[in-house]
């Protein structure tokens, strides 16, 4: 398998491979740095749809042809559509571990560019879209049941869910309730979905590059700013997220409704995180991530996840009023 991996490379690249190293295992995708005589370069690498029927490396292409002149994401280079498969700049950089305030002014100019760009018609809806609250009350039942399916073969993990998940599900639901809980919005943004510094890189200068449009479309981009927020695998402290909100407030500013709905579907949506961070427990996704270079046991990972879900819930259960 490293041996296609390096032939892929020098085919995109053009030229001949002197080092390839596995940097980045998210639960979908591979990503390598390729280093070559005269450049560095980023190769990644698409699961087949067998695992996920979703289309990741097209909605990434175009995502990343419509960030084009956008200063804050990797340039396209080559793709490989047989081999699902696409080279990209590379960028220098490190994870951000505790963001401040000029890491959030970045990633709300990046958000207002996204916003005022001209979208074309080449979009469809972002992965799983909640264009009302009734839609994501329906996808959160649709992740719970499918726990639920399997609960009986794991004794944690029918518990988290019948002892700890359930009352906060009632009480999310409720502040959810609204005059147009059931009615689509019309006029949804482009968003990058699963946006958040969890898929950022920051430069020894400082400067931000987005990564990872694989869920890229139209929504509610009340999600954008509540994926944001209350992503697990990154805390913000209490004057950023408000710095955050307020500048999602300002770029949005002609939603009239769009405080009123965050406020409504907060919890809810931190409840989505918490069943996400459990779909370690399905085996087709526990395929996936075996594709993406998990190297840690099923067993190990069930537990882990387990462990984020109940974090992510006492995050949710801060935002219920």
């Amino acid at each position: 398998m490293e041996t296609d991996y390096y032939k892929l490379a020098e085919s995109l690249a053009g030229l001949p491979v002197e080092r390839l190293t596995a940097c980045r295992s998210g639960r979908n995708s591979q990503v390598y740095q390729v280093v070559c005589c005269k450049a560095t370069f980023a190769l990644k690498s698409y699961p087949p749809q067998t695992l996920d029927t979703r289309d990741r490396l097209g909605t990434e292409l175009k995502a990343l042809k419509f960030y084009a002149n956008n200063p804050y994401t990797p340039r396209l280079l080559a793709v490989d559509i047989p081999h699902r498969a696409v080279l990209l700049e590379w960028i220098e950089g490190s994870q951000i571990c505790t963001p401040g305030a000029a890491e959030i002014d970045q990633a709300l100019d990046f958000i207002s560019r996204t916003h005022a760009a001209e979208a074309g018609a080449d979009f469809g809806l972002a992965s799983e879209p909640c264009l009302c609250g009734a839609d994501l009350f329906r996808h959160v039942g649709q992740r719970l049941e499918k726990l639920q399916q399997i609960a009986h073969q794991h004794a944690d993990l029918k518990y988290f869910l019948e002892q700890e998940l359930q009352a906060s599900l009632e009480k999310a639901s409720l502040q959810a309730q609204g005059a147009n809980f059931s009615v689509p919005l019309s006029q949804p943004a482009l968003i990058p979905a699963d946006f958040g510094f969890h898929n950022a890189i920051k430069t020894a200068a400082g400067k931000l590059y987005f990564i990872d449009f694989e869920y890229f479309g139209w929504d509610d981009p009340v999600r954008l700013a509540a994926d944001f927020l209350l992503h697990p695998g990154m805390t913000l402290d209490p004057q950023h997220g408000q710095r955050f909100r307020q500048g999602m407030m300002d770029i949005y500013h002609s939603d009239k409704e769009f405080e009123r709905r965050l406020l409504q579907l907060l919890p809810l949506y931190g409840l989505r995180w918490v069943l996400l961070l459990l779909n370690e427990f399905l085996p087709e996704r526990w395929q996936a991530r075996v594709f993406s270079g998990e190297q840690a046991t099923w067993h190990q990972i069930k537990t882990q996840q387990l462990e984020k879900a109940r974090l992510a819930l006492v995050k949710a259960n801060s935002c219920l009023s």
